[in-house]
């Protein structure tokens, strides 16, 4: 489901308005979408006792985006300065559980700002499928992912989102120069096309930082002692 919502929320405003409508190919926008990457969090036992870790995923996956692309294309081409884009996903689990994909897209003049809500969030219950359609930009949950910026595409920083949702958790957003992504399409689709056994360097990077902050996270909190704290770190540190 692709639609598009005024406002987001009762009260919601924005410093500057929309630069809507635009015009963007479906082939532009599902390469754009096929561009972001997250990585699932990770549990200090899974990680710390199990020795276990996420790697780097694409949050739509081929078909999908190539799904999406012309619904969004033709949102985008009539949207208003005061809309935005939003999407719904729901895919079904093997074993027959329900999992929602949500969020939603506006430009600011050369921004692309992608706000992702829930990511194959399970959700057996009907209710809670009527809340992520009616309001795809409201997580059902703490969202359990982090983006991993590509070229040309920056975390919103201060604040989780754009959005602001009182008492609720909030949605992750990415800032994404698309005038700039497009024109160095051919390099970047090459770098989006490496193997998962073979990540790029800016992939290793942000995966590093991430680990060494969430490190040290448990062991401020005292979850770990500090010689299993350097020993950690230093192991991190040689990995990369």
């Amino acid at each position: 489901m692709v639609r598009l919502d005024s406002p987001l929320f009762p009260g919601e405003t924005r410093a500057a308005p929309n630069s809507h409508p635009i015009e963007l190919t479906s082939q532009d926008l599902s390469m754009i979408l096929q561009s972001i990457t997250i990585q699932k969090e990770v549990s200090l036992l899974d990680y710390y006792v199990f020795l276990q870790d996420t790697k780097p995923e694409s949050v739509f996956s081929s078909e999908i985006a190539e799904l999406l692309a012309p619904q969004i294309q033709a949102a985008f081409a009539k949207a208003h300065p005061e809309e935005t884009v939003v999407f719904f996903v729901n895919r079904t689990r093997e074993d027959g559980i329900p999992l929602i994909t949500s969020g939603g897209l506006f430009v600011q003049g050369t921004q692309l700002s992608f706000i992702l809500s829930n990511l194959n969030r399970p959700a057996a219950l009907e209710r809670k499928r009527e809340e992520a359609k009616e309001m795809p930009l409201k997580p059902l949950a703490q969202p359990d992912f982090h983006f991993i910026p590509g070229p040309h595409q920056t975390l919103l920083t201060g604040r989780r989102s754009s959005v602001a949702l009182s008492k609720s958790p909030s949605p992750l957003t990415l800032l994404i120069g698309y005038k700039q992504f497009l024109n160095t399409a051919p390099a970047i689709k090459k770098s989006v096309n490496v193997p998962p056994s073979e990540p790029s360097e800016s992939l290793l990077s942000s995966s590093t930082e991430h680990k060494l902050r969430q490190l040290k996270s448990w062991y401020q909190e005292g979850l770990i002692s500090e010689p299993e704290y350097q020993k950690k770190r230093t192991e991190i540190l040689n990995s990369f």
